[in-house]
């Protein structure tokens, strides 16, 4: 096969890295499907005529043709908004769900689904609806199609919102399993992931990464008090993102009326209400906008780092701090400026989730991901947050202590191997209707030379781009003290009038 020599070499070094290195004793609070799922024997009852995987299979029928990813006029030319970007298309469409997944034998399409659920599906994603491999957006219904039902899938949590992704830009294909595991053992919530294989409509789309879409459930996902909309407060979380359509659900907070952001200009376009949804009134609205915009108010202020009066009576600086690390070390250009949602519940303070990692560790298309920089310094409240020496303190301290653990080369680089290797024969499966992408008439990345001609090379490339941002970041996370120093944050002596 094509990539045996991966499998193999991959292997090779991991027995070898186990040798290598006495590692820090982790305990683990995440479920790795890597790790953790049954070795299963191999399947010789068929032929090799027969698909047959010991992923999770996910057979997905949809009741007429995908709609186009992007909304066309009456000659099947693509709409662009007032910024010039094609315009979506999330019109859904009714399916029928298969999902195999028996824990010690491997799955074919023939067998009895462990899931069979009716759902509306569309395809999602801002850029990477454009392309050829989509990630798609499923919401599991009763059979009315109108009333959601929660599912369970290979034991995350049940719901009925879900997300597949399917890795296209990134071509080891494992970013988004690797970071969103590695931000569930350090942070209280990362949406919970697992490998599988899709069809749709007949067809073999390659491997993708199911996920966990962000979003209250009282079984879990993000941990809340539920909302009452006969109530004024309420527990809530938002998205900085695209925004929404819909009045109700946009936030025009303190930030948008002072201009402190870089990106004011659209700030009001990118925050959006996503809990509570469909029970959120207008006085609620207006609670959560508040809300914000007080701590808003707090960070700006001369008293930004007073425990009572500053930011710290508003959010989990903690959920900030491991937020701002997972993303700098991973080089996650979108992070606290595209795919940011935060929480809050209504006895708590605001934290932050994760979300979206295609773009990581030197992946964005634009040549714009230098290694060699601090990337989350001037983004949304952060260019705020680091102003204050303590902050600052906590994340170095913190940092430090990652280094050790979940963020040492060690651990990263065994990671990469061991979930490579899991994957095996995936991987062939999956680029033999994808391998064209690695071919230069089809590049993604800017310049040419940054898109690897393999599967191998990409590994290379991810493995290497690990080590290097760690050491970068090891030589250089103390630099952030310079944007606490006195010299660019003067304070406010309140009462003399004067400035030290």
């Amino acid at each position: 096969m094509k990539y045996k020599v991966i499998y193999i070499s991959a292997i090779i070094l991991m027995i070898i890295t186990a040798f290598a290195f006495e590692r820090v004793p982790l305990k683990s609070n995440r479920y790795h499907q890597h790790k953790e799922a049954e070795v299963k024997p191999v399947c010789d009852v068929h032929g090799e005529e027969v698909f047959c995987t010991h992923l999770p299979l996910m057979n997905i029928t949809t009741d007429a043709s995908m709609p186009n990813p992007y909304i066309t006029d009456e000659n099947g030319n693509v709409l662009k908004d007032n910024y010039g970007s094609s315009i979506k298309n999330d019109e859904m469409v009714a399916a029928k769900i298969e999902y195999f997944d028996a824990k010690t034998e491997n799955n074919h399409l023939t067998d009895t689904p462990a899931v069979l659920e009716k759902a509306l599906i569309r395809t999602r994603g801002r850029s990477s609806r454009a392309h050829d491999k989509k990630g798609y957006y499923i919401k599991f219904k009763e059979e009315n199609l109108i009333d959601n039902k929660d599912i369970s899938l290979s034991g995350m949590t049940k719901d009925s919102d879900w997300v597949l992704h399917g890795p296209y830009l990134d071509k080891t294909l494992i970013r988004n399993y690797l970071s969103y595991n590695l931000a569930g053992e350090i942070m209280e919530y990362s949406p919970n992931v697992r490998f599988c294989e899709v069809f749709l409509n007949g067809e073999y789309q390659g491997v993708y990464v199911l996920t966990e879409k962000i979003g209250y459930n009282d079984e879990g996902r993000i941990n809340l008090t539920e909302t009452d909309p006969d109530m004024t407060s309420t527990s809530y979380i938002f998205a900085l993102n695209t925004g929404s359509k819909d009045e109700l659900h946009k936030l025009e907070t303190f930030t948008y009326y002072t201009g402190r952001h870089g990106r004011i200009s659209k700030l009001n376009e990118q925050l959006e209400i996503i809990y509570p949804s469909t029970t959120l009134t207008e006085v609620q609205r207006s609670y959560i906008e508040d809300d914000i915009s007080k701590f808003e108010k707090a960070l700006y202020s001369f008293d930004s780092a007073d425990k009572k009066l500053g930011y710290p009576s508003f959010i989990d600086v903690k959920s900030f701090v491991d937020y701002f690390i997972i993303n700098e070390f991973t080089m996650n250009s979108d992070a606290a400026r595209l795919s940011t949602y935060i929480y809050k519940d209504i006895r708590g303070k605001m934290k932050v989730a994760v979300w979206d990692f295609n773009s990581a560790f030197d992946n964005y298309t634009p040549s714009m991901s230098e290694p060699h920089t601090l990337m989350m310094a001037n983004k949304f409240w952060y260019e705020y947050l680091l102003k204050d020496k303590k902050f600052v303190d906590t994340v170095v301290k913190r940092y430090r202590q990652l280094r050790k653990t979940f963020l040492s080369d060690e651990y990263l680089l065994n990671y990469v191997d061991e979930t490579i290797a899991y994957l095996g024969p995936a991987i062939d499966r999956n680029y033999e209707i994808w391998g064209y992408t690695f071919l230069e008439e089809n590049d993604i990345l800017e310049p040419s030379e940054r898109n690897p001609r393999n599967y191998e090379e990409a590994v290379k490339q991810l493995k290497d781009m690990i080590v290097e941002r760690g050491a970068y970041l090891d030589e250089n996370i103390e630099t952030l003290y310079a944007l606490a120093h006195n010299s660019i944050n003067k304070k406010f002596k309140h009462g003399t009038g004067e400035f030290e």
